[in-house]
């Protein structure tokens, strides 16, 4: 395909009327709301300066183009997140954090020229599958805000991942649950092309999320809390919506429902590195045991609706090649599937009631009949097992 870039912009807040005019006059091209902002290039390139615009217009920022780039950009108020926090796991050049206008701002960066299979996979052949993207991840905004700090250790592997920090340069501390990430972080993951692998290796000193507090525990905590502080955020909420003092509070309920970790160890670089093989192996070790068993339950699915079918074809099979006949008589061969299982249930009968001889000659009949219809041979022969006792009397092609 040609050229492909996508810029997306979203922010929590709707822009003003003057906001949407100085962005309207970076782009004529953009489909643009007070939420969002939406463009792509396949040739020339956007004006702006993404960087800045979030800084001053939007919360969330996604790029990616179709030779390899791939960058978000993330907002929050310093009061949802310190910059000395976000600076703790911004480690290396595919992370960038900054302070601007009351702001924190996280800019990330996943570089492959390597493979060009890589953008199709994710995003389609033309970009098909492009805005899903934005609205999931900068959910991950929120849950930075009430204290879920897994975004913040992916971002350090991804600067690990990309050799970016030294091999003995030791994890910042692994929060609860990365090992079962939720949807939008998942999918910032699966964006800058974290490894799934590193991810569990990680995760192996990560204690499992905190289970989801009773109504009763939010209601004992919020009572306990000062009245004017209650005040202060029922009053902001109904004034203008703002949610942050709400996360704030749910932030601090977190912290103090959560018991103490224990201190264990921090790993290096290199260490968690060395564990991702064995993890690589158990996943596929895993899925390889799966697929068999979605592979036996579906044989058992299949047999077992065969032998009802049988059930019933045992009192009149002529009615079967009836079937049968009737179906090829139509146009078209939509109707090949039904022919070939009609044909293949006929065949599991005669070797259970010992007809095999019987059914092999009609069989043979059939197929002396009908052999020009290649698509049909061809179906028969995909029968699969079930049709296993049809194949041989097929000609080739």
């Amino acid at each position: 395909m040609s050229e492909y870039q996508h810029y997306q912009f979203a922010v929590d807040d709707p822009l003003t009327d003057g906001q949407l005019a100085e962005i309207r006059a970076l782009t004529t091209r953009a489909r643009l709301t007070p939420h969002s902002f939406v463009n792509t290039y396949a040739w020339g390139d956007f004006k702006g300066n993404a960087r800045r615009l979030v800084e001053t217009h939007y919360d969330a920022h996604l790029y990616f183009a179709n030779w390899g780039i791939r960058r978000l950009i993330l907002r929050w108020t310093a009061a949802a997140l310190p910059l000395n926090t976000a600076q703790a796991y911004c480690a290396g050049d595919s992370a960038d954090t900054w302070e601007s206008g009351g702001y924190i701002l996280i800019a990330l960066q996943s570089d492959n020229e390597d493979d060009p299979e890589d953008f199709n996979d994710l995003f389609g052949d033309d970009g098909d599958q492009d805005e899903r993207w934005l609205p999931s991840i900068a959910r991950v905004r929120r849950e930075v805000a009430e204290g879920d700090l897994r975004l913040l250790y992916l971002v350090w592997l991804l600067c690990a991942q990309a050799g970016e920090l030294d091999q003995d340069d030791l994890e910042p501390p692994v929060p609860p649950g990365l090992g079962d990430l939720s949807k939008p972080l998942a999918d910032l993951a699966a964006f800058l092309r974290i490894d799934e692998d590193l991810i569990q290796a990680a995760a192996q000193r990560s204690s499992p999320p905190a289970p989801r507090p009773a109504l009763a525990d939010h209601q004992d905590w919020i009572a306990a809390l000062d009245a004017e502080e209650k005040d202060v955020v029922l009053a902001r909420l109904m004034h203008s919506g703002d949610l942050q003092p709400l996360r704030e509070l749910r932030r601090r309920f977190q912290n103090a429902q959560t018991p103490a970790a224990p201190t264990l160890a921090r790993r290096t670089v290199a260490e968690i590195r060395a564990a991702v093989p064995a993890q690589r192996a158990r996943r596929i070790s895993a899925e390889q045991q799966r697929e068999a068993d979605e592979r036996a339950r579906t044989a058992r699915v299949q047999r077992e609706a065969q032998e009802r079918r049988l059930a019933t074809l045992r009192h009149d099979p002529e009615a079967a090649w009836q079937r049968v006949g009737e179906l090829l008589a139509r146009r078209g061969t939509r109707h090949y599937p039904e022919v070939v299982r009609l044909l293949g249930d006929l065949a599991a009968l005669a070797e259970r009631d010992k007809t095999t001889a019987e059914f092999s000659e009609r069989y043979a009949d059939f197929i002396a009949g009908h052999h020009t219809k290649r698509a049909l041979m061809r179906d028969l022969r995909a029968g699969g097992p079930a049709c296993a006792a049809l194949i041989a009397l097929i000609p080739g092609d």
